[in-house]
This record gives structure tokens, sequence and C-alpha cells, in this order.
């Protein structure tokens, strides 16, 4: 058998030679590097060659974080102080509904009291403390059905029906609904006011009673709506209310709650 000539033997030579450099070629791509995690040079050589934010970015990232800022905590605290309304007037209806369910279970006159003034009590409960207070036949007198319930924080009940609401949209589209005679207003005069001692003092309270029979009566009132204010604000020293939420020194977050006098029931407006 004739042996290859030398050319062939050295182009035979050369596609061994290629063969194996690809095959540590690929030995080197499959060879395993040094961990990112270890300590060995290549970590080290990373740790020297990593690159500091500058100035300008620094002060960039600070502007858009302040503009960011800016921009949520309002939202935020106009969310919470519209939850803490929502909340309170959930309450305070489900209030007034006790005192009917109340009324019919027991068979008596039961009153839905809002403090007005409190002699000697600390907590600031005016305008948002209530309670129920049921007719005891034998003893002649009422005595206190429920323990105190308070408005959440920054929600208040107006001392008197508020202009504003008579701008609302419920209201333009049904005058009916802002008709009716206002549950906290001083000048029903003292028939629709009593007092009770407490261990915290003297508590004042303006009311509406729920009768046996459902329906539900507004002492000196002559219509057919009893009507309550919730706003978010406090009450100040002067008797006023400052809201919290305004547009044009208008209240812009309140909720209208009016008792149909003829059944009890209860219904709910907000802007």
């Amino acid at each position: 058998m004739p042996f290859p000539k030398s050319d062939s033997l050295f182009f035979l030579s050369q596609g061994f030679a290629s063969e194996r450099s690809c095959l540590s070629g690929a030995e080197e791509l499959l060879r395993p590097r040094a961990s990112a995690f270890s300590n060995g040079p290549a970590v080290k050589f990373r740790r020297q060659c990593r690159k500091a934010f500058s100035l300008a970015e620094v002060v960039i990232v600070m502007g858009i974080m302040t503009v960011l800022t800016g921009v949520s905590v309002p939202a935020i605290q106009g969310l919470t102080t519209s939850n803490s309304l929502n909340t309170g007037a959930r309450k305070f209806a489900d209030f007034l509904q006790l005192a009917r369910n109340e009324a019919i279970s027991r068979h008596t006159i039961v009153r839905a009291a809002i403090v007005t003034q409190w002699t000697g009590n600390p907590d600031d409960p005016q305008l948002r403390k209530s309670s129920l207070w049921s007719w005891d036949p034998e003893l002649q007198q009422y005595f206190q059905t429920t323990p105190w319930e308070t408005l959440p924080t920054g929600v208040v009940a107006e001392p008197a029906l508020p202009d504003y609401v008579r701008t609302a949209t419920y209201a333009v589209n049904d005058g009916s609904s802002v008709h009716g005679d206002y549950a906290l207003d001083p000048n029903l005069g003292s028939q629709a006011e009593f007092t009770a001692d407490t261990t915290q003092g003297s508590a004042t309270m303006r009311f509406i009673e729920f009768l046996p029979n459902g329906g539900a009566q507004l002492p000196g009132g002559t219509s057919r709506n009893a009507i309550f204010v919730l706003t978010s604000g406090f009450l100040n020293a002067d008797g006023s209310v400052t809201h919290t939420t305004t547009s044009k020194g208008k209240a812009t977050n309140w909720a209208q709650l009016n008792v149909d006098t003829l059944t009890g029931r209860v219904r709910v407006y907000q802007p």
C-alpha cells in the first residue's frame, strides 16, 4: 500500500492540529471560571473596577424622589380622610338603625342621642360621641342601652344644617333630600335635649326618638325628614367647625343622613 505524499501528510497533520485547537478552545469555554462570589483575583478586579454614582445622578434621583413625595403624600392624606368619613357615616347609620331595631324589639321608645356638651370630660366628645337611651316604664326614666360610641378621628357632626349641602348635586336633582329638620339644631329648643349624669360629669345631648312601630319623631320638628350631617373637620372652642377638605372655602367631603320619621329608615347622601 503506497504511503501518502509529504504534502498530504502535512495537510493531514494540520487538520489534526486544527481539530486539537478547536477542542482546546471548547474545553477553554467549558472550563469553570472563578465564581463571582469567591475571593479570587477576578472578584478583586471587579470590585476595583466598580463605578460609583456621580453627583449629577444623585441630584437627579433626589429631585425625582422629592417630586413623587410631594404628589403622593397629599393623595394619601386625602384617601385617609375620605376613608374615615365613610367609616363614620356607616357607623352612624348603623347606630340609627340599631335604635330603630331596639325600639321595635323592646316595645318602647329609644333615643339615639349625640353629645353637644359634656362638662368634665377631657376627651373632647362634643358632636362626636353618641349612645342609645331606652325608656323604662316602671322607673319612668331613660337608661343607657349601649356604650358610648365615638366618630373616627377627624370626623365631626355639624352643629347646624350647613349651606353647602344645598348646592350638592343630589340636592339639585332632588330638593326634598335637603328639606327637613336638622336634628342637632339648637333652635328646636329644650324639648329635643336632655342631660344625664355620668361618671365623667354631666352630658347634654340632642336626640331623635324611635318608636315601637318602627317610626321616629324629632321633638320640635315639623318635617318628615330628620337630618344629620357628618363632615371631615374638627370642632373649635366657639362651637364652629373647621373643615379639613375644602375648595374655595367650602367643604367638599361630607355625609348627610336622613331619617324618614314615617318609616324610621335611614338614607345616606354624599357628594
